[in-house]
């Protein structure tokens, strides 16, 4: 005799131990449910910039244990950000701070990556280092180290030759909101060397875009040196992550990112990329 369960309206039969193929097309159903909310929320995220899990509870009508399912899936995908009592939109930097904002921000942070990034450079080494201000206080822990450094980073100038560093300075246009040098001269000028590392610095990290920075030249420059380093690392602070620029100049798993203790326990997600 054949007995049956009622499961969301949906009637799973038994036979024996064989079951017919009602629940495996329910759950390809239910699929394609979680795609309509996942797109539903997207939407609404790009409307409100944030949204309460009251309400998702009311746009989404499903229960409260559906919601937070989806809402840390779509985290760990870096479609959103969690924030306190919901959701928000992944932040959008679409303009280049000032490099004069910059340099007493988190000054902390920026010593501590400084450290774990001096850890990786040794006797002897040719290394790039990005213009930046994460990557500028990795220049006083090389004073009298016997390395040679390339720059495109004009601010970075007077604190290599104070710290008797030997330096060589990337040709190109300089970029007056960053002090930057960016450009195909630029990139055109690094192509005739090989580096042992490179320490690169950008304006947003994501799952979803990767590493992002404003401005084309700019990027066009990153990926230069990308494409002409052993060693790969990006410098980057708790406040660069889950944040997209306009501009992807690397995939995520093509380098490895030193940053904060504080931004490693933060950004569990991101593990797999940390040094």
């Amino acid at each position: 005799m054949k007995k049956h369960i009622d499961i969301i309206g949906k009637k799973v039969y038994y036979i024996g131990v064989e079951r017919v193929k009602t629940k495996i097309i329910m759950k390809w159903e239910d699929n394609m449910l979680e795609i309509d909310r996942f797109e539903k929320i997207l939407d609404e995220l790009e409307k409100k910039g944030r949204l309460s899990y009251q309400e998702l509870d009311s746009i989404l009508k499903v229960s409260p244990s559906t919601i937070r399912r989806d809402i840390e899936k779509m985290y760990k995908n870096g479609l959103l950000i969690k924030i306190k009592g919901g959701i928000a939109q992944l932040q959008k930097l679409n303009f280049d701070p000032k490099i004069t904002d910059r340099f007493n921000k988190n000054v902390e942070g920026k010593k501590e990556i400084a450290e774990k990034a001096f850890k990786r450079i040794k006797k002897g080494d040719f290394i790039y280092l990005d213009a930046g201000t994460t990557v500028f206080y990795l220049i006083e822990k090389l004073k009298d180290t016997e390395v040679t450094v390339i720059t495109n980073g004009a601010m970075h100038i007077d604190e290599l030759l104070k710290n008797n560093i030997r330096t060589i300075i990337a040709g190109g246009e300089i970029k007056g909101l960053t002090g930057a040098v960016v450009g195909i001269e630029t990139a055109e000028f690094l192509d005739k060397y090989q580096f042992d590392k490179c320490f690169l610095g950008t304006n947003g990290i994501s799952i979803k875009a990767g590493f992002t920075t404003p401005e084309v030249n700019e990027a066009m420059v990153k990926k230069k040196v990308l494409e002409l380093s052993e060693e790969k690392y990006i410098l980057a602070d708790e406040d660069k992550f889950d944040k997209i620029s306009n501009i992807k100049f690397s995939s995520l798993g093509n380098c490895k990112i030193i940053t904060t203790n504080k931004a490693i326990k933060e950004n569990n997600r991101y593990k797999k990329y940390f040094y």
